[in-house]
């Protein structure tokens, strides 16, 4: 009897420190859905103008902002799910270099640099 009420108090006391295992996520807000603002930002060193720039806007849809001036920043609030894909994109020409930022709650999370006439680049909430 005292092996059994042993072994069972062993097994109970792993059980609740299996339970209280802490998220591995490392930013303590990982629930989703959640609200976020994004931010998209498109700066050139070499133009001061693009022909279009794409974005996703706050319903998933896509709005195209014709002869932008640069620096373009646009910042709208929405919610997501895990997994959701965001988008922005340019298209100019002749080709030039092109800098695309994503920024969610002000933090870069995506930045990339083009030189050809169009490009595109994603995020993908994690």
């Amino acid at each position: 009897m005292k092996l059994f009420k042993t072994s069972l108090s062993i097994a109970l006391i792993m059980f609740l420190a299996a339970s209280c295992k802490k998220s591995d996520s490392g930013t303590g807000n990982s629930s989703y859905p959640k609200q976020v603002n994004i931010t998209y930002r498109v700066s050139s060193a070499t133009t001061n103008s693009l022909a279009s720039i794409t974005y996703d806007n706050e319903s998933g849809g896509q709005v195209t902002v014709n002869n932008p001036t640069l620096t373009f920043t646009k910042t709208i609030t929405k919610t997501v799910n895990k997994y959701n894909i965001i988008t922005l994109g340019y298209f100019v020409n002749p080709a030039q270099t092109v800098k695309l930022e994503v920024l969610i709650n002000n933090d870069v999370v995506k930045s990339q640099v083009y030189t050809s006439p169009n490009a595109a680049m994603s995020y993908t909430f994690q």
